[in-house]
C-alpha cells in the first residue's frame, strides 16, 4: 500500500461504480472481506446530495453487536487521503469512521452507526434471570453452574431469539413442531442446543428428526417411544430424552402418572436409539407456591427411587421443573433445567396454561 493511503471497507453503496465515480472520480479496485461481530440495518436517506449520487432511499449501516454469528461481507478498497476526506462528506451523520480488524486479518476503516446499541429489554431480562438463580442457588447450598437455563421460545420471533443468543445464552425449546419448522432457516447459522418441550404427537416425529433436536422433554406414553425407537433406528439415530411425570394429576396436562413411572421407564429404557437423561414436570399452575413445591418434591422423590432401581440405559441426571414464575421453589427442590419464557421475551397474548395443554 501506497504511503499515505488507507484501507476501507465498504458493505453498501460505495461498491456501486455510478458512486464511485461521483465521489472519487474513478472505478476502484478492491478485495472481497468480511467484518465479525456487526450486522446490517437499514438507514432512510433524507440528505439529497447522497440520495442523488446512489440512487437508494435505504443504505445499510452496520451495527455492532460482539456476536460471533454476525457477519457483514463487503470489499475492502485502497483509497488516497483526499478520497478518504470526500467518503467522510459521502457518509452522513448517523455514521461514524472506525479502524476494525477484519476475517483476512487486514484492519481498515468501516463506517457504522453512531448511535451506540442501547441496553436491551431482552439482555436485561436475562441478566434478572440469572440473577435470580444465582441468588436461589445461594439459599439452597447449590452452585450455579448446576442449572441450565432454557429459553422457552414458543411464539418468539427468530429476530429475539437471536438476540438471547447473543447475550450468550445456548439453550432454546420450542412447543410445536411448526414453530421449530418456520424458524429453522433463520437460526440455522446460530449455535445452540434445542431441546421440544411440547406434547409431540406421532404423526410429527419424522418432522420433527429433520431438525437437529437435542432432546424431547415429553416422553409420556409407550407408543410415542415405539414409534420413535423405529424412526431413529431407520435413519442411525439416537436422541436424548427426559420421561414427562404429570405431578399434579390434572387432566388437563400430560404425563406419566407418579406411580407408574418406574415400570414406563423400564419398558422405555429396552429402546436404545432413546437415551433417558433425566425427568420433566410442567407443575400446578398456582399462586399457593407450597401446592407447587409438592410438584416438585415429588418428582425429585421419583428421582431418586428410578436412581435406587440402577436400570440400564437410564441416567437421572436431569430434573426440568421451573419456570419464570417460580424457578426459586424448583431450584431449592433440585431443578437442573429451568424453563422460562415470559420472564425473558416479555408476555404473551395468553397464559402459560394455554400453551402447556396442547391435545390437537
Amino acid at each position: 500500500m501506497k504511503d499515505n493511503n488507507h484501507l476501507l471497507f465498504s458493505y453498501g453503496t460505495l461498491q456501486l461504480e455510478k458512486v464511485q465515480i461521483e465521489t472519487y472520480k474513478r472505478i476502484l479496485k478492491g478485495k472481497k472481506d468480511s467484518l465479525p461481530n456487526y450486522k446490517l440495518d437499514k438507514l432512510r436517506i433524507i440528505d439529497k446530495d447522497v440520495l442523488e449520487k446512489s440512487g437508494k432511499e435505504f443504505h445499510p449501516i452496520a451495527i455492532k453487536t460482539n456476536s460471533p454469528n454476525d457477519l457483514i461481507e463487503g470489499t475492502i478498497f485502497e483509497i488516497s487521503e483526499l478520497e478518504l476526506k470526500e467518503t467522510d462528506k459521502y457518509e452522513v451523520n448517523n455514521y461514524k469512521r472506525v479502524l476494525e480488524n477484519f476475517s483476512s486479518g487486514q484492519q481498515a476503516w468501516v463506517y457504522v452507526s453512531s448511535k451506540e446499541k442501547p441496553n436491551s429489554t431482552i439482555s436485561n431480562n436475562i441478566s434478572k434471570i440469572r440473577e435470580r438463580i444465582d441468588n436461589a442457588c445461594k439459599l439452597s447450598n447449590r452452585n450455579p453452574n448446576e442449572i441450565k437455563l432454557l429459553l422457552a421460545t414458543k411464539t418468539v420471533c427468530s429476530e429475539r431469539i437471536k438476540e438471547a443468543l447473543n447475550c450468550g445464552e445456548t439453550l432454546i425449546a420450542e412447543n410445536k413442531v411448526q414453530e421449530i419448522k418456520q424458524k429453522y432457516n433463520d437460526l440455522n447459522t446460530c449455535s445452540f442446543e434445542q431441546h421440544f418441550i411440547g406434547h409431540l404427537q406421532t404423526n410429527k416425529i419424522k418432522e420433527i428428526l429433520k431438525y437437529n433436536i437435542n432432546c424431547i422433554q415429553t416422553i409420556d406414553r409407550i407408543r410415542l417411544a415405539e414409534k420413535l425407537d423405529k424412526r431413529l433406528s431407520f435413519e442411525d439415530k439416537v436422541i436424548d430424552v427426559l420421561i414427562q411425570v404429570n405431578t399434579s394429576n390434572e387432566t388437563s396436562k400430560f404425563g406419566i402418572k407418579p406411580n407408574e413411572v418406574i415400570d414406563f421407564i423400564k419398558q422405555v429404557s429396552l429402546f436404545k436409539t432413546l437415551k433417558i437423561k433425566g425427568l420433566m414436570t410442567i407443575g400446578l399452575f398456582s399462586s399457593d407456591f407450597e401446592k407447587v413445591r409438592k410438584c416438585f418434591k415429588l418428582l425429585k422423590t421419583i428421582q431418586q427411587e428410578v436412581i435406587e432401581e440402577q436400570i440400564p440405559n437410564v441416567e437421572m441426571k436431569e430434573l426440568s421443573m421451573g419456570m419464570s414464575g417460580d424457578l426459586e421453589i424448583a431450584i431449592e427442590e433440585g431443578a437442573t433445567i429451568i424453563r422460562t419464557g415470559t420472564a425473558i421475551f416479555g408476555e404473551r397474548e395468553y397464559p402459560d396454561s394455554y400453551y402447556w395443554n396442547e391435545n390437537e
